[in-house]
């Protein structure tokens, strides 16, 4: 089986990171690190996101497969739209275990957004960790 890791390019994708290689070496399974990207976000970021990570794993304890998934077009919030397609990424592949991160957007921004995180723990059928936005200092 497998845990899948949801990343982003933001300042919690490296505590994301580092709770799933945890979880990985504990459970003594592999990791799916995935990177959703839509029409407006597929450009050299996205892939220089995904180039980043496969460095960071090379000489890892954790056998770790790094992609980048297109999103579908929805007419959905893009944080559920998000967190649906990591759900169905999930059903796909043999998932046991979710790792995403959580920025805080406040209410105006969840309403205009959605919230992939609530997206994913409202739906799950595997446990899901979910990783806080830390202090900046830390």
């Amino acid at each position: 089986m497998t845990i899948l890791v949801a990343i982003a390019n933001d300042s919690v994708s490296p505590a994301v990171i580092d709770t799933a290689v945890r979880l990985a070496d504990g459970l003594d399974e592999e990791l799916y690190v995935v990177h959703l990207v839509d029409e407006n976000t597929a450009d050299g970021t996205a892939m220089q996101l995904r180039d980043e990570m496969r460095a960071r794993f090379r000489d890892a304890t954790v056998v770790a497969t790094v992609a980048i998934e297109h999103v579908g077009r929805s007419a959905m919030r893009s944080g559920t739209r998000i967190g649906n397609e990591l759900l169905e990424l999930a059903a796909d592949v043999d998932v046991q275990h979710i790792v995403m991160g959580h920025e805080p957007k406040g209410l105006a921004g969840r309403l205009r957004e959605g919230d992939a995180a609530v997206a994913v723990i409202d739906a799950a059928n595997v446990p899901v960790t979910i990783v806080p936005e830390g202090p900046a200092d830390v």
